[in-house]
């Protein structure tokens, strides 16, 4: 079910405010161009005040989404850069809508200035697609096309596509995550580890690693065996409260960001009060994405609960951090009740 008020209605919107403000504009330039036809500056009046409306819920709506959709490193900063372009169009189109509304003066200068700000709104709009098409922010389902009952294309490539590549062009989230890697610190990649057993390994950090190594690997039948059915995940102010919401949105695109990056173990601690057990996992992050260059520090907490002989990941928490950023911004959770502080720490 769609949510009544959620950040679904930000690129419902937008769609309002570009073709409106971008008609007046260019009926502002019919309008001066042919003077003895005023029809033309009554409608572009018209749409441009509807176009003004549709401005404001947009930005509303934006802003909701800049501080809910879940986004990593990289997706911050373009989604940062959209939100500056935008905020500099819409006072551009704000300040117009009140000389027009003061003067009533549609001039060759406020024309000039409509035809202007329409060209930054085109801008703005197209990094606005970018994020969805190149970072995948606010996809929440990823068509599986070599997974079952799907829809079929032959993309003509004379040496085909591997299933490790369809993994790579569905799952365009750009999302990464704090990885284990391997534990004695060195470097590894997806072709160095091998797939996880089923089996619920016997220690808190065997588990972790077993849960790291499965993401890198894209098992995603060790995954489901390693999280519980509830478990709650939470990275950069987004949250995923299931095994099937994950399953359904970020986990192939962690599974093709990690198995092409370099990952290095910096850091590793665990903690455990009865059936409770936590591991904070410190990770370097280095290696080329979607044409992306990455360097980042990744924090990881997991939280987990005994089940039989072993355990079972109940929550986790994922945030990042530029390699040259100088300091951490995280650090790892005191022991003492440590799993009940998780969701203090900043994805």
């Amino acid at each position: 079910m769609y949510d009544i008020i959620g950040p679904h209605w930000h690129p419902i919107v937008v769609h309002f405010t570009l073709g409106l403000l971008i008609v007046s504009a260019l009926l502002y330039l019919v309008a001066q161009i042919r003077k003895q036809s005023p029809s033309a500056r009554i409608v572009a009046d018209w749409t441009f005040a509807v176009g003004v409306l549709a401005l404001l819920a947009t930005v509303g709506f934006g802003f909701m989404a800049y501080y809910t959709v879940a986004h990593d490193g990289p997706s911050h900063a373009a989604m940062t850069d959209h939100r500056n372009w935008a905020l500099a169009t819409s006072a551009i189109f704000l300040g117009l809508g009140a000389w027009r509304w003061l003067s009533k003066s549609a001039g060759a200068l406020f024309t000039a200035g409509m035809i202007f700000a329409a060209l930054l709104l085109g801008i703005t709009g197209f990094k606005g697609g970018h994020l969805v098409f190149q970072y995948g922010l606010g996809v929440q389902s990823i068509p599986d096309a070599h997974g079952g009952a799907g829809h079929d294309h032959d993309h003509g490539d004379a040496a085909g596509h591997s299933d490790e590549d369809a993994t790579d062009v569905s799952a365009d989230d750009g999302h990464d995550h704090g990885e284990g890697g391997e534990h004695s610190h060195e470097v590894a990649t997806a072709g160095e580890i091998s797939s996880v057993e089923t089996a619920l390994p016997g220690t808190a950090e065997a588990t972790a690693e077993a849960f790291h190594q499965a993401l890198i690997t894209g098992d995603e039948a060790a995954v489901r065996t390693l999280l519980a059915e509830d478990v709650l995940i939470l990275e950069g102010g987004g949250a995923e409260q299931s095994l099937d919401q994950y399953a359904s949105g970020h986990m192939k695109s962690d599974m093709a960001f990690l198995g092409a990056v370099e990952s290095e173990t910096l850091s590793r601690r665990s903690g455990m009060a009865g059936d409770s057990a936590w591991v904070a996992t410190e990770t370097r992050l280095q290696g080329r994405f979607r044409e992306t260059d990455i360097a980042l520090k990744s924090q990881e907490t997991l939280v987990m609960a005994r089940e039989g002989d072993g355990w079972r990941i109940t929550h986790i928490h994922w945030s990042n951090a530029p390699l040259d950023a100088g300091h951490d911004t995280e650090r790892a959770p005191e022991e003492d009740g440590a799993q009940d502080d998780h969701s203090d720490h900043e994805h």
